[in-house]
Formats: structure tokens, sequence, C-alpha cells
């Protein structure tokens, strides 16, 4: 009975800590995927992200933040961020 009582108090613990970490945004699955083609579905290339804790060019419900540069049909560098959260899209703001 202790064994079982002491391994329902340990997955519940993982699971809070998992959740909790989560909420922050920074191991958020999959948002690389999603930042890379919000920033590909704007015709833009060579795509590289570099994920970031402080998004100051985001809105304030926006949790996870990515600044990129890419490369534009022309060839020219495209440097910008994407500002995503759990239940929306992403936003991609060109930033020079």
């Amino acid at each position: 009975m202790r064994k079982i009582v002491f391994a329902l108090a340990a997955i519940t613990g993982l699971g809070m800590v998992s959740l909790g970490l989560s909420g922050c945004g920074y191991f958020y699955p999959f948002a690389d995927n999603r930042a890379r083609a919000a920033v590909e579905s704007m015709n833009l290339s060579e795509v590289k992200l570099q994920r970031t804790v402080i998004g100051l060019s985001c809105s304030k419900s926006d949790k996870i933040y990515y600044k990129f540069l890419a490369h534009n049909v022309q060839g020219k560098a495209i440097h910008g961020v994407v500002c995503m959260s759990y239940l929306k899209g992403a936003t991609v703001r060109i930033t020079g």
C-alpha cells in the first residue's frame, strides 16, 4: 500500500513540475516548427531561429519568442521576431 501511495505521489509531483515548466513557454513542444512555418509562409528562406526569453517586440499575451534571420526572394537578409502563445497563431514582425 505504501508503494502505491508513493508512486501516485511521485507521478503527481512530476506532472505538476511538467505543467509548471510548460507554463513558462520555454519548454513548449513543437514551437520551433510553428515559428519556422510562420516565417517560411512569408516567402522567406534559409530561416535561422534563435529562442529568446524576453520578447520586447511582442504582445503581453505572447509567451514564446524567437528572433530570426532569413532571406527574401532577392537574397536580402531579413531580421525579425516571431511571437506566439499557446492557443493562438504565430505573429511575425520584421525588425530590419
